[in-house]
């Protein structure tokens, strides 16, 4: 992954919680929170990758495949599967995906699995098929973890910024 998120993700993050500033834990919260938001988009990326290639392994299945043009003209139909309804449980954020988060992701989801391989998915044999599908849905899994564990950062610094308002100290001072 890439060092920022390693670091957030180490146990030692948190500790202390209780006695940094204020300015200090927000800053916690703007940074798991950057890194929550690259790594979503990012992880929607490989997704739609992998969705692209599941399509065309379930086509070759079926006798099918081998069609970059039916692939290109049923994209809206795969894109649109599994859309949940809006709202996430969570407190809206800004979804414009930090370029210092997405930029190092991407890169390591194209050396896994870059457009190339996308744009050319009807031509490669079934065993490099496979392989992409295999790799693509190892690197969804390591980005879906750590967005897990960054929503469990997220949620204990709100909880210690509750804590502190609810304890009556301003929203807006520091420790």
């Amino acid at each position: 992954m890439i060092p920022d998120l390693q670091r957030v993700l180490e146990p030692t993050y948190l500790s202390g919680l209780v006695d940094v500033s204020t300015d200090r834990v927000r800053e916690m919260r703007r940074e798991c929170t950057d890194l929550e938001n690259g790594i979503s988009y990012v992880r929607r990326v490989a997704q739609g990758r992998l969705d692209l290639l599941a399509k065309e392994t379930e086509s070759r299945a079926s006798g099918g495949g081998g069609d970059l043009r039916d692939l290109v003209e049923r994209l809206p139909e795969m894109l649109s599967g599994g859309v949940r309804a809006t709202g996430s449980g969570r407190i809206e954020q800004e979804l414009d995906p930090p370029d210092h988060v997405v930029d190092p992701l991407t890169d390591r989801l194209d050396a896994v699995v870059g457009t190339g391989v996308v744009t050319s998915v009807a031509d490669l044999e079934d065993d490099a098929l496979s392989a992409a599908v295999i790799a693509l849905s190892n690197f969804e899994e390591k980005l879906s973890t750590a967005r897990r564990s960054l929503h469990s950062a997220i949620d204990s610094v709100n909880d210690e910024l509750a804590r502190r308002i609810a304890g009556g100290e301003s929203p807006m001072s520091s420790a």
